[in-house]
């Protein structure tokens, strides 16, 4: 058996980010998979999606994740990747299982170091991470942004990735920004799309299993029309569902 986890804490999203999570990992997994959600609510979780009630550790959000790195994680055994609530998963993911198994992998961040969107490990190794995390939580949490820095810190020769066009990034990767346009009247520079909302779609790039929303927009922002600076993505309502 393989596993997804994902963690829902506090109120950022409701539970129907945890079900479209599970009916998309279901529709491109043909894989035997178990999939949990690690959370403080399981009110409206659908049927089938295995929960465990997330202990109160005095930190918040994305810290969490290092639970993981445990050298136990509840019940949970094996070959496991974690995903964050607010991905899109457009086609067969089997080959994140897969490929070059029993390492760690995670995915490069287009601005520098890495992502924790997406990541795999094995339940029991690279207990390090979440060992010297605990030990020195509060330095850690004041001193870093957040956990995808402390793991490239604590295992630098471990952070592996998959190859970079399976898992992209909607912001960089999938053509999402409107071009911006300036003029000058006078000595006032203006730019002309301020307004007007972006036109075109984004676009998913070839290869792509897996888009991370890191940051705003989120993919119910987009789904629709523009947000912001950032175009449409109309697929995501054929694949986030």
């Amino acid at each position: 058996m393989y596993n997804i986890v994902c963690l829902k804490w506090g109120s950022k999203y409701p539970s129907d980010f945890v079900n479209r999570l599970h009916n998309m990992v279901r529709r491109n997994t043909t894989l035997p998979i178990n999939f949990y959600c690690i959370t403080d609510d399981a009110a409206g979780l659908d049927d089938g999606i295995n929960f465990r009630m997330l202990p109160d550790l005095g930190i918040k959000g994305w810290w969490y994740k290092l639970m993981l790195f445990k050298s136990e994680l509840f019940d949970i055994k094996g070959t496991t990747i974690f995903l964050d609530l607010d991905v899109v998963i457009t086609s067969n993911i089997d080959d994140l299982f897969t490929y070059k198994p029993g390492s760690f992998r995670i995915i490069k961040d287009l601005k520098k170091g890495f992502n924790s969107s997406v990541f795999r490990l094995e339940i029991g190794s690279q207990t390090k991470v979440w060992d010297q995390f605990w030990e020195s939580k509060e330095e850690i949490i004041d001193r870093l942004h957040g956990d995808q820095d402390w793991i490239a810190e604590a295992i630098p020769e471990h952070m592996n990735e998959w190859p970079r066009e399976w898992v992209v990034s909607f912001k960089k990767q999938c053509n999402a920004r409107a071009r911006r346009t300036w003029g000058a009247i006078g000595k006032i520079l203006l730019r002309y799309d301020l307004f007007p909302k972006p036109k075109g779609v984004a676009v998913i790039p070839p290869g792509a299993k897996i888009v991370i929303f890191h940051g705003k927009p989120d993919p119910s922002d987009v789904m629709e029309g523009p947000w912001g600076v950032w175009k449409e993505a109309p697929w995501i309502k054929e694949h986030w569902n």
